[in-house]
């Protein structure tokens, strides 16, 4: 069995500097002993006091042109660009594995690294683990859920209505979803309009050929059965349960209950608060229900930010 990582553990693991390059050299998550882009000879590890993890890699070849050059052991990879410890990265990144709010991840990393940590620090880290929760589903998701012999519900969700009516007015924003009844997989996508231009397209791209698609009878789907699927529908003004075809979307409008639930706010939505990122992670911890989400995000960074084996 699978040993979940929790806080006393990765503090344990990262305690020193030298212990968290350790980790992440390990990982992957840094380059281990890269070659020089120029001479292709290896660099060599040295002490920098000026870089922000106190070490380098530096060209000392002979022959090289850039001999004696340094370059940062976080170059190209999930550290980059950040003047914060490699250990406080890990830090943020496993309190939003672990869901904490911001200002728990606040106190805890201000606490274990001896200074203060703004909101706006946090927010930037927690929107970049869902960014790499957004490349990791559209990749999944690439091949279509269902196809041959199975079921796809599909149906369109409104995110962000005004709870009783009452408070600021609220656009909101349209969502067509997915869900296979055999393999339980799942699709999410913001959609600007309800109309057939726009879903058909995004349903062929994300059902696979071959399925057979249960939908209410929003006239946006009738063309289906023209598009190598085969299409049943339920009257959801009549029925819950299509009397002669048993058709029906208690799957995927099960789905929309807990997708709301689990975001933030469902009646707050706007153009710039990350609404698409949500819904990947959503898809992402759905997939990863089974295993460790710390242990899951550190692989999957690797898809966006692997360490090139040449500086």
């Amino acid at each position: 069995m699978a040993t979940f990582w929790n806080a006393e553990r990765l503090f344990e693991t990262v305690a020193t500097t030298d212990a968290a390059i350790a980790f992440c050299k390990e990982r992957g998550l840094i380059a281990d002993a890269p070659d020089c882009r120029y001479c292709r000879h290896p660099l060599t590890w040295s002490v920098k006091t000026d870089h922000a993890d106190g070490f380098s890699w530096r060209c000392t070849h002979r022959g090289c042109r850039k001999r004696s050059r340094n370059c940062s052991i976080r170059h190209d990879s999930w550290f980059s660009h950040s003047k914060m410890s490699l250990k406080k990265i890990l830090k943020l990144t496993y309190y939003w594995a672990t869901r904490a709010t911001t200002s728990a991840a606040i106190r805890e990393t201000s606490v274990h690294e001896g200074e203060q940590t703004s909101s706006k620090t946090v927010v930037d880290w927690f929107t970049f683990c869902r960014e790499v929760c957004l490349r990791v589903v559209e990749e999944r998701c690439s091949k279509g859920i269902g196809g041959p012999g199975m079921t796809v519900e599909i149906d369109e969700s409104k995110f962000g209505r005004r709870k009783y009516n009452r408070g600021r007015l609220v656009e909101g924003k349209w969502v067509l979803g997915g869900i296979c009844r055999e393999t339980k997989e799942i699709f999410l996508i913001e959609v600007p309009k309800r109309d057939s231009a726009t879903l058909i397209p995004l349903i062929k791209e994300y059902v696979a050929t071959g399925s057979t698609i249960i939908s209410d009878c929003w006239k946006a789907y009738d063309c289906l059965s023209q598009e190598n699927f085969t299409h049943l529908t339920v009257n959801h003004s009549l029925n819950f349960v299509d009397p002669t075809t048993g058709a029906h979307t208690q799957n995927i409008e099960c789905q929309w209950w807990q997708i709301k639930r689990s975001l933030p706010s469902t009646h707050a939505t706007s153009s710039t608060d990350g609404f698409g990122f949500r819904l990947a992670e959503y898809m992402w911890r759905r997939q990863n229900a089974l295993v460790d989400h710390f242990d899951q995000i550190l692989s999957d960074i690797l898809l966006l930010y692997k360490p090139p084996k040449r500086f």
